[in-house]
């Protein structure tokens, strides 16, 4: 009987330190698993431009004219490639550091042609900051697949354009792909500009924001975004006037 007490014992001693050498093996299992899972993304609200790719750099900077005070900076909002839009009557952007003395003109031009299919001039370029011109306030489409040339001067003599301060990018609209079409149609207006940023659809993502900055000038976020946007593009000049109008 006592011999049978020391097996059982026994038995039980070494049952026991099974299970307690066997739980820390578990935890330190699950312990390893948690350290070398990836972690999850931080949530963002930034707007990602992705350019198409095998696109030729064609913007030109209007850089500055003058100096110290009166030094003016002009320039298109477009990207250093040619920018895609999917609007039959898109809008086209550009910035203007301050008002200056000088004659405004913007002018499109369609590939491979002299004579511009549309030209605007205003006898003062009294505006300052970023502004818009609507094509469709103008009666003024344009094609599939065709290449615009558009220009924005400041003719400080018109005598001597070689002086003028001059400012130009490309613009061609597309077909939206399928994929684009699916996502927009179940996105809402707050989150069309980054659809459109990530398929590189330039020129829809800087409407579609200033559309709802319009709608809402009191949303720093969204003047935020759009100063984003424009950095991403190298347009430092705007990107820090929208950046300035959101504090």
């Amino acid at each position: 009987m006592n011999n049978f007490l020391v097996r059982w014992s026994r038995y039980l001693t070494a049952a026991c330190l099974l299970c307690a050498g066997g739980m820390p093996a578990a935890e330190s299992s699950n312990s390893v698993s948690k350290a070398t899972s990836p972690p999850k993304p931080a949530a963002s609200s930034s707007i990602v431009f992705k350019p198409k790719g095998g696109l030729p750099a064609a913007r030109v900077t209007g850089g500055s004219r003058g100096s110290g005070d009166a030094a003016v900076t002009l320039d298109v909002l477009a990207p250093d490639e040619t920018g895609l839009t999917t609007q039959e009557q898109p809008s086209l952007f550009w910035y203007q550091s301050k008002p200056a003395k000088a004659r405004f003109e913007l002018t499109l031009i369609e590939q491979d042609k002299t004579k511009p299919v549309f030209a605007v001039n205003v006898d003062r370029a009294s505006n300052a900051g970023i502004q818009r011109l609507r094509l469709a306030d103008q009666g003024v489409k344009l094609a599939i697949g065709v290449e615009y040339k558009w220009v924005v001067a400041l003719v400080t003599d018109p005598n001597n354009r070689s002086t003028d301060l001059v400012a130009s990018g490309f613009i061609k609209r597309v077909e939206p792909p399928a994929e684009l079409k699916t996502k927009l149609a179940g996105a809402s207006a707050r989150s069309a500009p980054a659809i459109y940023a990530e398929a590189g659809i330039w020129h829809d993502a800087v409407s579609s924001l200033s559309d709802l900055i319009d709608a809402n000038p009191g949303d720093k976020a969204l003047l935020a975004e759009r100063a984003d946007l424009l950095r991403q593009a190298g347009l430092k000049a705007a990107a820090a006037d929208s950046l300035a109008s959101s504090k």
